[in-house]
């Protein structure tokens, strides 16, 4: 086992996805990292930039936006976890990001700009299938965030001018609503469900300073601010929250460079305890600092004992 004190580890992510990778920060991989901040091994294959790794339900392969060649030409890239080894499923001149997994694994919904602006696709993959379009929103662009554990319905965000708000939308009939209601000035964006689907963890600036949220899914007004208070002693606010696969924990990301823990209930009510610094990795910031504090730069297993990070390869 590596064990490394200074590392470059958090993905490479910006609000503008015309930024890329500089050529000093490629070629890119994933790797294990142990909640004590380890780096295990390498898990996948190596490539050009890595964005938005995200696990399949059986946590055999990882779904990442990934580009081996032109800047601004994103595809969706499946690694196998067994193997190490990748295969795009996507190809077309323009960016495809935000892979998220259906529950049955059968199928990736992502965004992409092939339209030209950015709108929400659904990919077959067993057998391996041409993308169908399934929200097309006039004059605007909009990014998946999850979808239901049951498969129903995903979250997803749109572009708006003065802010980015969470919208719902039934897989089945297309059907869209409003999920978090809209707030002048106010970003609501990123976010998970918990594994029973009753709540979902999502990323706003309501109060000034990003915070973690977790809300009802049936009625997202009752909600409760999980992450830490800028006044109790080691910084506070946050982004990018996931949980455990059996809902007892929920992670996020503070200050761009500290993972932190929160223990949580969600059985007959939620509840939840202090947040709690895991590790911290010094120094790695990703290619585009301090920007886009909601999406996921980062992945975590189940029984929540093993992390996934992109880093820079090093060069001998």
């Amino acid at each position: 086992m590596l064990r490394t004190t200074s590392w470059f580890l958090i993905i490479t992510t910006g609000v503008c996805f015309g930024q890329q990778p500089t050529a000093k920060e490629m070629p890119q991989e994933m790797v294990w990292v142990s909640r004590q901040g380890d780096i295990l091994e390498r898990v996948g294959a190596v490539q050009n930039s890595i964005f938005f790794p995200e696990l399949s339900p059986d946590e055999k392969r990882i779904a990442v936006s990934s580009r081996n060649g032109e800047v601004n030409d994103r595809d969706v890239w499946i690694h196998e976890i067994a193997t190490g080894q990748k295969k795009r499923i996507t190809k077309v001149r323009g960016n495809d990001n935000f892979p998220l997994w259906t529950p049955d694994g059968r199928s990736i919904v992502f965004t992409s700009s092939r339209v030209p602006r950015y709108d929400l696709f659904r990919i077959k993959i067993h057998p391996l299938e041409a993308p169908v379009r399934i929200l097309e929103a006039a004059g605007t662009s909009e990014y998946p965030r999850d979808i239901a554990p049951d498969g129903e319905f995903a979250i997803y965000t749109k572009r708006e001018d003065d802010g980015r708000t969470l919208w719902k939308l039934d897989l089945e009939s297309g059907a869209v609503s409003s999920f978090i209601p809209k707030t002048p000035g106010v970003w609501a964006d990123g976010g998970k469900f918990s594994p029973d689907g009753t709540y979902f963890a999502y990323s706003s600036n309501e109060a000034g300073l990003w915070e973690v949220f977790v809300c009802e899914t049936a009625n997202p007004a009752k909600k409760w601010k999980v992450s830490r208070e800028l006044a109790s002693g080691w910084a506070g606010g946050g982004g990018q929250p996931r949980w455990r696969g059996d809902g007892k924990e929920l992670f996020y990301i503070m200050g761009q460079d500290t993972i932190v823990s929160v223990p949580v209930e969600t059985e007959g009510g939620f509840s939840h305890g202090d947040a709690k610094k895991l590790f911290t990795f010094s120094s790695t910031r990703g290619n585009f600092q301090d920007e886009a504090p909601w999406l996921h730069k980062y992945d975590v297993t189940s029984d929540g004992q093993r992390f996934i990070f992109v880093r820079r390869v090093n060069r001998p």
